[in-house]
């Protein structure tokens, strides 16, 4: 291994650790392990910039109870890391939130800060087909494409 890999495969299981540990008085480390213009991408939106990924982060604690991660999976290839996780939380519109997803990240030159993080997961499936109003809608679309 050279030294650009070992600082990846270190800097992953750091991150992948800030998330097994995210809370509202843990969020803010997260500006220790990203560039000054780091990229956050989920599902429900694209935040630029580590105060701004951390303002987004810290929202989860108000918008659900006990929103946790739980890293299952870490991998390296190239100039890519992937963290493979399950999330669990309680959310006012669904209850009792759990779903697994893919985390994709980028780092930098050296490999000592993440310069992306592109989230992996099934929204529909996962988020809008819980919420009661919604579900019939999506059920339905989904049996129209599925007979296609």
């Amino acid at each position: 291994m050279n030294d650009i890999t070992d600082a990846k495969r270190q800097l992953l299981a750091t991150y992948a650790d800030y998330y097994e540990k995210l809370s509202l008085e843990t969020v803010d480390q997260l500006k220790e392990l990203v560039t000054d213009d780091f990229v956050f991408c989920d599902p429900f939106t694209t935040v630029r910039g580590p105060d701004a990924v951390c303002a987004y982060l810290a929202k989860a604690f108000t918008d659900a109870d006990h929103p946790r991660f739980i890293v299952t999976h870490r991998a390296i290839d190239r100039d890519r890391g992937f963290l493979r996780w399950r999330f669990s939380a309680r959310v006012k519109v669904i209850g009792n939130w759990e779903f697994t997803g893919m985390s994709e990240v980028t780092f930098n030159d050296d490999g000592t800060r993440l310069a992306s993080h592109f989230d992996h997961w099934d929204s529909g499936q996962n988020f809008y087909a819980k919420i009661p109003v919604l579900r019939w809608f999506i059920q339905r679309l989904a049996r129209r494409v599925g007979s296609l």
